[in-house]
């Protein structure tokens, strides 16, 4: 190494040398043109609220719609999530399950596993850009039916996205050492090249290659593929095997899958709950807890359990949520003398419990894809939240009668005045979001942006928490998190037409009926299915997954679908949770500073708990129901 250092001509790290020089330059730009990108992904984040916000005061206010304002905000939409999709892959914002990679592989293969999965994705986005750049020339002529512009420039966010994501790839491949470069290239080649001639070549039917396709698609995510592209890459397998199906399909449903009016409200929940997070709202929902149940015989940790419940309805994101409350509650809660495996359990299963409170963005999501009322879905995991709060709250009070846990203090008058005045404006956030799509004013994306709004002014103004200099990164991580779940929606939407034309839901519900024809066993079934697949993919690619699959048995067992939708959003809220492979466990052990080993275990009783409040409201669909039936009659 020494030889190596002094073979370096010492003029070379002065900043006058023309080698330096070339470095420093190509460093601002490569500086300049990333905040350019930044600031262009933010501007259009605002412009996109600007356009719905618009339609929302021409339509309520003045009675005279603006015809171009929802078209604009689809365009706008498009390119938000395709960029986003781009600026997701570069800060590792996509989801991927790294844990079975660790634990499947040891360091020096790792890497080159890694690699070959990345060339993989090199070549999907290459051959993302090309089709994107064929449907581009294809739609050229076709126009939109209000601004008159042509389709090309919405399949241009395609063609782009897939182009920026292929340079990055290279430019990360090259950064590899010269031997992990050559060895994983060859292998992506030699592992493609023995896929078709041992697929490609035979007569194999549709749904023996649905089963390769699963198969290689669980050795992706096994491999540290973010989940997205495991799905696309082996959409694209199954279309270039079959050899009978135009490859085209992959950009009309990728294309198809994001481009929803509906679904327009992922990014306005996702930066109202950004707003939320930084505006200073958490500190303010846990004061009003700790008066409401502070002073009950482990009233701490019942105060975690409100809060989330009061937090979920903010931030929408169960990541959010476990990040805000443990930071806050968990030293808290050290130093009343709850150890650190019970500080983990406790917020671990009142998150999994509080993606039942909406808004929701699984539910936004799911009422997207399968056209069920967001509104009724929101309504409809009120109670069943409630049912299994109370469930967490009981072996909360169990445990601290048992282990000495001391009472708090009942907070005085004026105490509880101050708390319930500084959460009251945090809290009519939900309340406006309900009461507008209860009261049919607007739509859950028109509304959503009203919350934004909100969000805004009272993180902005009311508390003074949000600088002018947050707004870019807030606007740029909400693009960015919309990028990585349109994405994924996107390529869900290729798996689940690649399995409804081979019949799998079909194939699954005759095998069903076979072990039972009772509709609770069947939504049993669904539970532990999410449960498991929950906890290895996360919720929402789970979601996008299995749903296609269960959704149309609902009608052979008499289950509403509304009924099923809160099981599934419930049943993934548990697997987030789930031990060893739960991602929200890890979250919270985190901040905990606790190995997740030492978690299992206390976590048990708490997981039982999460079960028997699931099985309530699986055998009893009343408390599903009952809300919705009041107000979506």
């Amino acid at each position: 190494m020494e030889r190596i250092r002094l073979a370096i001509p010492l003029h070379f790290f002065s900043t006058s040398s023309p080698e330096m020089k070339g470095i420093l330059i190509m460093m601002s730009f490569q500086k300049h043109a990333e905040k350019t990108f930044d600031w262009t992904v933010a501007i259009a984040m605002v412009l996109l609220n600007a356009c719905v916000f618009a339609q929302v005061v021409s339509r309520y206010i003045f009675n005279s719609p603006i015809d171009w304002t929802e078209e604009l905000a689809r365009l706008l939409f498009i390119w938000i999530s395709f960029m986003g999709a781009f600026l997701a892959l570069k800060t590792k914002g996509h989801i991927a399950v790294e844990t079975l990679l660790h634990s499947l592989f040891k360091p020096a293969a790792r890497i080159y596993v890694k690699a070959i999965a990345d060339f993989l994705i090199l070549y999907f986005c290459i051959y993302l850009a090309y089709m994107g750049v064929v449907m581009m020339q294809k739609t050229a002529d076709d126009l939109t039916p209000v601004m008159l512009l042509p389709f090309s420039y919405l399949y241009a966010a395609i063609a782009l996205s897939g182009t920026l994501m292929a340079v990055y790839l290279v430019i990360r491949a090259f950064s590899l050492e010269r031997k992990t470069l050559i060895v994983s290239f060859l292998a992506s080649v030699v592992l493609c090249a023995l896929l078709y001639f041992v697929f490609g070549r035979g007569d194999f039917s549709g749904g023996n290659l649905v089963a390769v396709m699963l198969v290689s698609f669980f050795l992706f995510i096994a491999a540290g593929m973010p989940i997205a592209f495991a799905i696309g890459i082996g959409g694209l397998q199954f279309l270039l095997l079959q050899g009978k199906i135009p490859l085209v399909v992959t950009h009309t449903r990728l294309f198809g899958g994001v481009d929803s009016f509906p679904l327009l409200a992922v990014p306005f929940f996702i930066l109202a709950g950004e707003l939320m997070n930084i505006g200073g709202v958490t500190v303010r929902l846990v004061a009003l807890a700790k008066v409401l149940v502070g002073h009950i015989r482990g009233g701490l940790g019942m105060v975690v359990v409100v809060a989330e419940y009061f937090f979920s309805g903010i931030s929408g994101s169960t990541v959010a949520d476990v990040s805000a409350i443990a930071s806050l509650l968990i030293p808290a809660m050290k130093k009343a003398g709850y150890s650190s495996e019970t500080c983990v359990c406790i917020v671990s299963a009142a998150t999994a419990m509080g993606i039942l409170v909406p808004p929701c963005i699984l539910m936004v999501v799911l009422g997207g894809m399968t056209g069920i009322s967001v509104g009724a879905l929101f309504m409809g995991g009120f109670l069943p939240a409630v049912v299994i709060s109370l469930c967490i709250m009981a072996l909360i009070y169990y445990q601290a009668v048992k282990t000495g846990i001391p009472v708090e203090e009942k907070a005085t008058l004026k105490e509880a005045v101050k708390a319930t005045g500084g959460a009251l404006v945090p809290l009519m956030l939900p309340v406006i979001i309900l009461g507008g799509i209860i009261g049919g004013a607007a739509t859950p994306t028109e509304i959503s942006v009203i919350a934004v709004l909100y969000a805004f002014i009272l993180g902005k103004f009311g508390y003074g928490e949000i600088k002018w200099g947050d707004l870019v990164p807030i606007l740029v991580r909400s693009a960015i998190m919309t990028g990585s779940v349109m994405f994924l929606v996107g390529t869900a939407s290729i798996l689940s037409w690649i399995l409804s034309i081979n019949q799998i839901p079909q194939m699954v519900g005759q095998l069903i009926i076979h072990l039972s024809s009772s509709p609770l066993v069947f939504l049993l079934l669904c539970n532990l299915t999410f449960i498991i697949i929950g906890c290895i993919l996360e919720g929402l690619p789970a979601m996008l997954i299995l749903v296609p699959i269960f959704l149309p048995l609902c009608a052979q067992f008499g289950v509403s679908q509304l009924h099923f939708g809160i099981l599934v959003v419930a049943s993934l809220g548990i697997g987030l949770f789930l031990p060893p492979l739960g991602m929200g466990m890890y979250i919270a052990c985190a901040f905990a500073k606790l190995d997740i080993g030492k978690s299992i275990v206390p976590f048990m009783p708490y997981l039982i708990c999460l079960l028997v409040g699931l099985f309530i409201i699986t055998a009893f669909p009343w408390f599903t129901l009952v809300l919705p039936g009041m107000f979506f009659q």
